[in-house]
């Protein structure tokens, strides 16, 4: 009888040690993991850098007055104070300088697709077109602007057509890719008299877009040049004179600028409201600030008065952002 129990016990003794794996196993699988916790969204501009030096010479900035940039994203500034036309990449690599005695205070930059160099003087009512290279074109009138100083906030579509704003007489004019004056683009018919026109964007679909300081309004007009639609791009137009300090369209959207504070504005193209970014961690107090879009969802912001460049990283189509 005694061995029986001992074999009994020693049995039991087997069947525990067997049976524990098998209990936790049990007791693990019933037990729910917690999940990871989700990282937070990217914010929707990621603040990637700031770059730019004055001083003399290829490479430096004197008093840049405008800035714009190409196809494959890279930088120009038409720079009156050091006399030089610069580009670099968007990172701030140098890429290329010259001077041409032609040009004496340039006010506005842009390039077109095929990488051809248009720089506009508002005061004498001009423009100088280079090759990508650098070496002069042709050079072209557009309206004189009277009284006018500042950036002039010019564009190239992807049809090689010019628009230039003509403060001075309330309207845009549209140049073919011969530097020839095809249209002006009509006012809006409810434009106030002090509603001048400073900056024209064009959309990849040829859609034109038209910014004016004193009312803070979006014009758009179809490829054709016909007056589409309009939206205020200011909460409080009259609290300050030039509410809308830049304009940029790219990745399907419009980009609006105001400096005090520092922020971005951000609408679709038929001006239903995205989002709005206040950008003062990065950019501190800005007087002019100029935007740029590159191909590769970048944001460029320019402070004419420091020679600065800050880069950003837009996550505007992230499906983590509203």
């Amino acid at each position: 009888m005694r061995k029986a129990n001992l074999f009994s016990a020693r049995n039991g003794f087997l069947l525990s040690l067997l049976a524990a794996p098998l209990l936790l196993q049990l007791v693990s699988c019933g037990k729910r993991a917690d999940p990871a916790p989700k990282p937070p969204p990217p914010p929707p501009f990621q603040f990637l850098s700031a770059w730019g030096d004055k001083g003399d010479g290829p490479g430096k900035f004197g008093a840049p007055s405008a800035f714009a940039t190409d196809s494959l994203g890279s930088v120009f500034f038409a720079d009156p104070g050091a006399g030089f036309i610069d580009k670099f990449e968007a990172k701030g690599t140098p890429l290329l300088s010259f001077e041409d005695s032609r040009v004496r205070h340039a006010t506005g930059i842009a390039v077109d697709s095929g990488g051809a160099i248009y720089l506009a003087e508002a005061d004498r009512g001009s423009i100088f077109i280079f090759f990508p290279d650098g070496t002069f074109l042709r050079a072209m009138q557009s309206a004189p602007q009277r009284h006018f100083s500042g950036p002039l906030g010019i564009t190239v579509d992807n049809q090689g057509n010019l628009f230039v704003p003509d403060p001075a007489g309330s309207r845009v004019a549209k140049f073919n890719d011969r530097g020839r004056l095809v249209k002006y683009l009509p006012a809006p018919a409810d434009a106030a008299p002090d509603e001048k026109p400073s900056w024209v964007a064009a959309s990849l679909d040829g859609s034109v877009f038209v910014a004016y300081f004193a009312t803070g309004r979006i014009a758009k007009y179809s490829a054709d040049g016909l007056f589409m639609t309009f939206w205020i791009a200011a909460d409080n137009p009259a609290a300050q004179s030039h509410p809308i300090a830049g304009l940029a369209v790219g990745d399907g959207y419009v980009f609006t600028m105001s400096s005090v504070p520092p922020q971005i504005r951000v609408w679709t193209l038929d001006g239903q409201h995205k989002l709005d970014a206040d950008l003062s961690e990065h950019l501190g107090e800005i007087a002019a600030p100029q935007i740029a879009v590159t191909p590769h969802s970048e944001l460029l912001v320019f402070d004419p008065a420091a020679a600065r460049i800050f880069w950003f990283r837009m996550n505007l189509n992230s499906k983590e952002q509203p």
